[in-house]
């Protein structure tokens, strides 16, 4: 048969108490049927096999809670490993996966075995990661719930009876339509990866981007008074005239104060007071360089800060914002969905959503956003204290300038009392000269500090040029991408309606409506099916719509490489909610017959109390009939 990727089958399970199996089986490709009277424990069995497949499981019945671990030896791609978990009531537990079958895992060394957690930990990988890795499945990301896992995905390969009967998925505690979403389009085959590595990079961008900005800014503001071309190729040919001037006047002096030493060697002392006094300008110039850059640093340092502050204060305003709207939706009373304004059913229940009755825990869903809001505000308090200190250092920074200016002043007073001092005009000429030079060092200073600011701005105006058209790049990118994912999409739901309508219309004639069903709509986000527009109080027939929808997925993605799907479907709900025997019966046909159709590798997995005798047989059955008496598990 042909193999599409990814398709996982389970070859065999093995349930182990102590040194002993209570319960190992072999199955097969296509329908396999776990049969037994109600209440003996088939439920148990679909239940372990889900759990060693990655669910995440803790609610185990007595029976179950005997045991030691479930191992599955299962296919990958055709590829053979066993996964194996222990049975626990407490969630999360990690899972060990060995390269190799049952049979060789029984008796391999512990080292040849790999662990794994259920959760990314630092650099390691969850066993979902493993087997998302075994099954050549790229890695998905969410905004809501970051990576999905196997527990998620599972959700829609497994329809057990604890859940609502009307909805698609598997009940999950804190649920979301995004994930939803997330999990049937990732599914479907509609979900690219790179579209959300792309939103990421494009958030990274726009901070980056909106951080040059500011940065641009205040570079700006310090060039503002400047009134040339502000290029690379301006400041050196500034530094070289400079240079050139500082040079010639340096030659003049040295030859001036050669003249004043031979002319009399009394007139070094004469120059005496001068020279301090222009060391003294000297000096004070060089501090007044070093206190300006540090004020052009700093202030920089407060601009970019400014912005981060302003983010922090948005996402402050955000979440409160979230929160109180939140608050005020969950006290509205809804008689009409606001989508498609169907008539809901009475809010009854308080630990469900009043919308979509999805189960909520509103006292955690608050202690998460106090506890978002708490990190929020301590980050915003510390920034601001850190800006703070740094508009003291500013202040203390101006201060200083102050004070360096007002010496720098002074000690130009007293260099000007100095060259008034009677003197030869060799002298005047000198004292002239090293004012002249003093000037000039700190003109080439001043050209040094707009050429660090230059070349900042030219390299901030690259950056932002980089990665304006980076991000131009990556939004017309996932244009394109939610374009081809949209036409994915649209093919896929037709290949699952197509598939639906068939079940549908084979259905006993227990509802008309199902009989001359024009069209099935499914919405993940919603969690909502429905026939023509309408959806049904009668339980069985919603069972039987929500089964035939889960298996017409499977059959859809064994007819179409394109599906992420598993092409495994667990049913556990094939009589479940007053289904009558003759109707589950019919059915169970029908999938078998859909099974035997197909050409790819695919495994059905379902339990039933009341099984089709076309299908009690070893071809279909595994194992032996559970009674009360022998119930699936050997615990006895």
């Amino acid at each position: 048969m042909t193999l599409f990727k990814p398709t996982l089958v389970i070859r065999e399970v093995a349930v182990s108490r102590g040194t002993s199996y209570a319960y190992r089986e072999r199955l097969h490709d296509g329908v396999n049927i776990i049969a037994g009277e109600n209440s003996s424990g088939k439920s148990t069995i679909l239940s372990l096999i889900v759990y060693g497949l990655g669910a995440d499981i803790s609610n185990w019945s007595e029976q179950a809670q005997l045991c030691d671990r479930v191992s599955l030896e299962v296919e990958c791609n055709g590829n053979v490993a066993t996964f194996s978990r222990l049975i626990s009531v407490k969630s999360g537990q990690p899972m060990e996966i060995f390269a190799g079958s049952l049979e060789q895992a029984a008796k391999a060394p512990t080292s040849e075995w790999m662990r794994f957690p259920y959760r990314t930990s630092g650099e390691r990988e969850s066993f979902s990661q493993a087997v998302f890795n075994l099954l050549a499945l790229p890695e998905l990301q969410t905004d809501t719930s970051g990576k999905l896992t196997l527990h998620q995905l599972l959700r829609l390969m497994y329809s057990d009876q604890l859940s609502a009967v009307d909805h698609i998925f598997r009940d999950e505690n804190f649920d979301s339509p995004q994930l939803r979403e997330a999990i049937g389009r990732f599914l479907m085959g509609a979900y690219d990866t790179d579209i959300y590595a792309n939103q990421l990079r494009i958030r990274e961008l726009d901070k980056e981007l909106a951080a040059a900005d500011a940065t641009l800014r205040g570079i700006y503001a310090l060039l503002a008074d400047v009134n040339h071309s502000l290029t690379l190729d301006w400041a050196a040919a500034e530094r070289r005239n400079v240079e050139e001037q500082l040079i010639r006047l340096a030659e003049e002096a040295s030859r001036t104060e050669a003249a004043l030493y031979e002319d009399d060697a009394g007139d070094v002392v004469s120059l005496e007071p001068q020279q301090r006094a222009l060391e003294a300008v000297r000096v004070a110039q060089s501090e007044l360089a070093a206190v300006d850059q540090q004020i052009e640093g700093l202030r920089l340092e407060r601009a970019d800060s400014e912005i981060f502050l302003a983010t922090l204060k948005r996402k402050i305003d955000a979440l409160r914002d979230s929160a109180t709207v939140a608050e005020a939706i969950s006290e509205v009373e809804y008689s009409w969905c606001p989508a498609c304004f169907a008539t809901l059913p009475t809010h009854d229940n308080p630990h469900t959503c009043r919308l979509c009755k999805a189960p909520m825990d509103e006292e955690r869903m608050r202690r998460r956003v106090v506890g978002q809001l708490n990190e929020l505000l301590v980050q915003h308090k510390q920034s601001t204290s850190v800006q703070a200190d740094r508009d003291r250092e500013l202040a203390e920074l101006d201060e200083r300038r102050t004070a360096t200016f007002a010496r720098w002043k002074d000690a130009a007073a007293r260099l000007g009392t100095a060259r008034r001092t009677p003197q030869s005009d060799a002298r005047q000429r000198l004292a002239t000269l090293n004012e002249q030079m003093g000037y000039l060092r700190r003109e080439l200073e001043e050209i040094a500090r707009q050429e660090r600011l230059i070349a900042r701005l030219d390299a901030l105006s690259t950056k932002k040029a980089d990665v304006t058209a980076e991000l131009t790049q990556l939004r017309d990118m996932n244009e394109r991408l939610a374009a081809t994912q949209q036409e994915r999409l649209s093919n896929a739901y037709r290949r699952v309606e197509r598939e639906t309508l068939a079940l549908l219309h084979h259905d006993l004639p227990r509802q008309d409506s199902f009989e001359k069903a024009e069209s099935v709509s499914f919405d993940f986000k919603r969690d909502a099916i429905s026939v023509d527009g309408h959806t049904y109080s009668s339980a069985s027939s919603t069972i039987y719509l929500k089964n035939a929808l889960l298996s017409s997925f499977l059959a859809a993605a064994a007819e179409d490489p394109g599906f992420r799907h598993f092409r495994l479907l667990i049913l556990d709900t094939i009589e479940d909610k007053g289904m009558e025997p003759e109707r589950s019966r019919n059915f169970q046909r029908l999938i078998a017959e859909r099974s035997a159709s197909l050409t790819a590798r695919h495994q059905i997995i379902f339990a039933t109390a009341m099984i089709s005798p076309e299908l009690d047989n070893a071809e279909y059955v595994i194992g032996r009939k559970s009674t009360h008496a022998e119930r699936t598990l050997s615990v006895g």
